[in-house]
Formats: structure tokens, C-alpha cells, sequence
């Protein structure tokens, strides 16, 4: 770095350059030929005067950069009273006890009308998850000094009062609702401290117990399963009798980055805002045999797909069982047998013959109607879970993506032992069942 400087008193130019070691003093040229000179002393004052601007600029521009909402030099100004007066949590002091709160009335009641509401299942789907649930929740603890999940084994000491059907209502709870975590304070009684962590901790003993399992896990079928796919499909789109899922895209809000480089990343363009992108594929009973998820918003569906290996998977389906898939024309340019593309022109065709182009045509329009599919699968996910409209915090940490992964096996669950999804209700009339014959009015 060079720095000059004129000092009118003297009216001389002042050079100097600053090293990593040091700032050396170069030179000192008059700017036009002085009457008189400058008394020594005077110099040397303007030399050492220009010497500390010089290092203090230096030091401005090592700093590294911290963006405006990570300073909050105004909230650091304040008083201990005034910076009380803006936490947005509620004391002890105004909660009730977790014995009596609304939550554990709710539980008591067994009603499934409001465990529906409340936790998106009803009381016999949360006492089959809770069973599976309560063993990983009673042998681990988040309270460790190292600040991670560890095993271990109430040996004296007092039981912790959260129970495990607290901590699975707490976090099914949190996906049916939105906003802060302080109504949420007001349900269960808990302070806002307690509250993260059990929220945390629920979050990845649902993601550990129930990712390879069955009724929650993310795998594709069987192949007789997928052989009942192509028969509900057939049943409403005679001509797409080999089709056996569909797939589409879904934007997430996500908080813009301090870093302009990262914003780049997750900024999408069309609609210009800051997303996660993900895929997903839906079946005719309402699961999600295919998913990948947590991709910067800036990639587009196709390539998310081809990053996250769904067209390989989805050809190895096709090559064992002649089974295809729905997609829009977001999806590879590329012709593929394994893929039903939906067309808006319905005017064209290639084909050869005119039974043909008019055969390629109508099956074109089937395609345009059987991908309605997925739209009713993303309309399923994110009114399951409210959770998924709030924009999401950004971070490093791999928070984001085990809350989609939870989120994910929680609604296979739901699909599979509820049964209110409209896919599965069309698709699957068989499947249906009324999730409130047993509500006692």
C-alpha cells in the first residue's frame, strides 16, 4: 500500500509505503519552492503524524468483514434491564409447570380429533412411533459437556421431567405450527433454553430411529408394489399404463448470507429471492420413494436431480421393471424412455402417421394430467408441515438438512398410517381410511 499525503502547513507531499513488518518513510518533496523552510521539529512531527494515519489505515483494512446483523453494537450498548425488556422468550416466572400444561391435557385426553390438529397423527400412529421413540430418547442425554448426543443410563439423581412422549409431541408439534418458539413456550411450559435443546434432540433421534425404517424410510418398492403403482396409474390415465411415479421441484425460503459469494449461490434469478432447491418423487399411495434435498437455490431441478443420482435410479426402475416416470419439461432436454414428459403444446407431433401423432398427442395430455400428481404431493408436504413456509436460518452447521431429512420421514409416516393425502385418495381409494370415525363429539 502507498499513501501520500499534503500537508498544507509545511506544504510539502509526504510519501510513504507500508510493509508487513513495518512502515518505512520514503521521501519528503516540497510542493513549489518554499521561502522559507520548515523548522526540523515541524517535519518531523507532519513524518510521524502521516506515519500513524498510514498504519492505522492498514489496520481498518485487515480486519476481516462482519456483516451488520452480527455486530449489534446497539444491543451491546444497552443495559442488562433494557436488553431484558427485547428477549423475545418468556420466564419461568409466567410459565406453568410442564405437569400441567396444555400439552400434557391434550395427551391425556386421547382424543384423536385434537392429536390430529395438533401433531398431524392420530393417538394409535403416535403410540407406534412413540414405542420406538422412547427407547433412544430414555438411553441418551444432549445435556454432555462436550455439547453432543451421548449414551447413558439414569444411575442415581433425579429423572428428568421432559418424558419421551414430551419430547415427540414438542417436535411434531413444531412442524404444525410457524414462528417463534415462544407460543410454543406457552404449550409445553418450558423455558426457551430447555425448549431448543429437547427440540434438537428430538429432531435427530427421529432422524437416526426411523431412516431405514419401513414405514418412514426413503427406498423405492418392491417390485410387485411398483406393479400396483402402474395399475392405480392405469385406472385414471388408461394410456400411461407403465407410469409409476411423478416428480417435480420445490423452492424453500432461506436467509440471505452476509457473504455476497454465498448469496450468489442460493439467489434464484426468475423469482429473485434466496431458496433451497429440492426433488422429490410421489407415488399413487402418497410416500416418497425418491428424494434429495438442500441444494443451493441457484441450481436448476434437472441438475439437482442429475447431482443427486434420481435419473440413474430412476432408470435402474425402468430397466428392471419397465416402470416409467411423470415429469414436466423442467426435466433433461434429453430424451429418455424412462421419463413421461408433460407437453402445453398440444398442437405438434412428430410422429409419422396421423393415428400416431393423434395416439402421441392424447398421451400427451394424460401426461399433462397424471403430473398434477406432484403438485398435489408438494401441496401435501408443506401444508403437513407449516414449518416449511418460515424462511430458514442460514447456517453451516448441517441443521437445514437433518430438519428436510426428519421432515421427509415424517411425512411417509403420515402417509402410510394416517391416510389423509389426496394422491392416495385418488389414487388408492382402497388405502382410505377415516382417520375420525373414532371422534367422540
Amino acid at each position: 500500500m502507498f499513501v501520500c499525503a499534503f500537508v498544507p502547513k509545511t506544504n510539502c507531499h509526504f510519501s510513504a509505503r507500508w510493509t508487513s513488518d513495518s512502515i518505512i518513510f520514503l521521501t519528503s518533496q516540497p510542493a513549489s519552492t518554499p521561502q522559507h523552510s520548515p523548522p526540523f521539529a515541524m517535519r518531523l512531527f507532519d513524518s510521524i503524524l502521516l506515519l500513524c494515519l498510514a498504519r492505522r489505515y492498514s489496520r481498518k483494512k485487515r480486519r476481516p468483514y462482519k456483516h451488520s446483523r452480527y455486530r449489534k453494537d446497539f444491543f451491546k450498548r444497552l443495559s442488562i434491564e433494557e436488553r431484558r425488556r427485547r428477549y423475545r422468550k418468556i420466564p419461568r416466572s409466567a410459565l406453568i409447570p410442564l405437569a400441567l400444561s396444555p400439552w400434557r391435557k391434550l395427551l391425556a385426553s386421547r382424543n384423536d380429533q385434537a392429536f390430529i390438529t395438533m401433531t398431524g397423527f392420530d393417538c394409535e400412529s403416535f403410540d407406534r412411533i412413540l414405542e420406538k421413540f422412547g427407547p433412544m430418547f430414555s438411553g441418551h442425554t444432549p445435556f454432555d459437556a462436550s455439547g453432543m448426543i451421548v449414551a447413558f443410563e439414569y444411575v442415581s439423581g433425579r429423572k428428568r421431567e421432559v418424558q419421551p412422549a414430551d419430547c415427540l409431541g414438542l417436535v411434531l408439534v413444531w412442524t404444525r405450527t410457524r414462528g417463534p418458539l415462544n407460543v410454543l413456550q406457552l404449550v409445553f411450559g418450558l423455558t426457551y433454553t430447555n425448549l431448543s435443546v429437547y427440540l434438537r434432540f428430538g429432531i435427530r433421534i427421529i432422524v437416526e430411529t426411523f431412516r431405514h425404517d419401513p414405514i418412514a424410510g426413503v427406498h423405492i418398492p418392491t417390485a410387485e408394489t411398483i406393479e400396483t403403482f402402474k395399475d392405480a396409474f392405469a385406472a385414471q390415465h388408461p394410456l400411461l399404463n407403465d407410469c409409476w411415479a411423478t416428480m417435480d421441484g420445490l423452492k424453500l425460503y432461506l436467509q440471505q448470507s452476509g457473504n455476497c459469494e454465498i448469496q450468489e449461490r442460493y439467489y434464484n434469478g426468475w423469482t429473485h429471492d434466496h431458496y433451497v432447491t429440492s426433488v422429490f418423487c410421489f407415488c399413487p399411495d402418497g410416500t416418497i420413494p425418491i428424494a434429495f434435498f438442500n441444494v443451493p437455490g441457484s441450481v436448476h431441478d434437472s441438475q439437482v436431480a442429475e447431482f443427486g443420482n434420481i435419473y440413474n435410479r430412476l432408470e435402474e426402475v425402468y430397466l428392471s421393471t419397465g416402470a416409467k416416470c411423470c415429469v414436466d419439461l423442467a426435466f433433461c432436454n434429453v430424451t429418455r424412455n424412462y421419463l413421461y414428459k408433460s407437453c402445453q403444446d398440444l398442437l405438434g407431433s412428430n410422429a409419422p402417421t396421423r393415428r400416431e401423432r393423434l395416439l402421441d398427442l392424447q398421451k400427451k395430455r394424460q401426461a399433462t394430467s397424471a403430473r398434477q400428481t406432484a403438485e398435489w404431493g408438494m401441496r401435501g408436504l408443506q401444508s403437513s408441515f407449516p414449518r416449511l413456509k418460515d424462511r430458514f436460518v442460514y447456517e453451516e452447521r448441517g441443521e437445514r438438512r437433518i430438519t428436510l431429512n426428519m421432515l421427509v420421514l415424517i411425512y411417509n409416516m403420515r402417509a402410510r398410517m394416517v391416510g389423509i393425502n389426496q394422491i392416495q385418495n385418488t389414487y388408492m381409494p382402497h388405502l382410505n381410511w377415516d382417520a375420525n370415525h373414532d371422534v367422540q363429539f
